[in-house]
């Protein structure tokens, strides 16, 4: 009717491999560590962040080098904290700039090197940034430019064809 203690141990030892298993998938799912990657943290200002969010990849030439890790303001601009990899060195005269994956898909840091051979350390600051590519304002500005323009184009031709009708001398009756 019992089960032994025997067959009751391992019961329990099975039960907490399946637990131990359960809990580090989901952490490699959630992409989360329990421990942080060895590296550095460097800093950069931007105008607009629109998308950007912490655990967002940090990349140079397409290959991930870190992650974003803290978002603030600082002097009423976006400063950005990027956890660099160990090992991946980041010159001076780096540029950093938002870009989107896909046309609507996820933001992340771009950085491509300068000509610099000074290399930033830990708790440095990136000093050229390109801020996002916000869509909905570039299709805002081209809705509110072609509405506007198409009403002064007709304005400007009816004003030209009443000033060139003002200017031809009226004819003579017979």
């Amino acid at each position: 009717m019992y089960a032994s203690r025997t067959t009751q141990f391992i019961v329990g030892i099975f039960a907490l491999l399946g637990i131990a298993a359960l809990a580090i998938l989901s952490l490699s799912l959630g992409k989360l560590s329990l421990l942080p990657t060895p590296g550095y943290t460097l800093y950069a200002s931007f105008d607009n962040i629109s998308g950007l969010k912490t655990g967002d990849q940090v990349q140079l030439d397409g290959v991930q080098i870190g992650k974003v890790t803290h978002i603030g303001l600082k002097d009423m601009r976006a400063r950005v904290a990027l956890r660099v990899n160990e090992g991946v060195e980041i010159d001076q005269d780096a540029i950093a700039a938002i870009k989107t994956s896909g046309i609507i898909g996820d933001k992340y840091i771009s950085i491509a090197l300068g000509p610099s051979e000074k290399i930033l350390n830990n708790g440095d600051t990136i000093r050229q940034t390109e801020s996002a590519f916000v869509l909905e304002d570039a299709i805002g500005q081209l809705i509110n430019n072609s509405g506007s323009g198409g009403g002064d184009k007709d304005k400007a031709k009816d004003k030209s064809a009443d000033s060139a009708t003002a200017q031809k001398p009226a004819k003579p009756e017979k």
